[in-house]
């Protein structure tokens, strides 16, 4: 989710835009940490690697309409 949420036409863009944006999740522990794991993974692709990348946005379950519920 994280990658897609930055995703740009190349590894070393992606790279950049991840790190740009670390000082503004820095209060989202949950969110840092993800750009912080991410970075370091990112920098072991190569170009080919991230372009067989099959990125998608995260979407949560749509909750049941009479329960409220999110189902799977």
């Amino acid at each position: 989710m994280l990658m897609a949420m930055f995703e740009q036409p190349t590894l070393k863009d992606t790279i950049h835009v991840l790190a740009e944006i670390q000082p503004l999740v820095a209060e989202d522990a949950e969110m840092s940490a993800l750009v912080q794991q991410t970075i370091p993974k990112m920098h072991r692709l190569n170009e080919h690697q991230f372009k067989g990348l099959e990125l998608e946005w995260y979407k949560p379950e749509e909750p049941n309409k009479k329960t409220g519920v999110a189902e799977k």
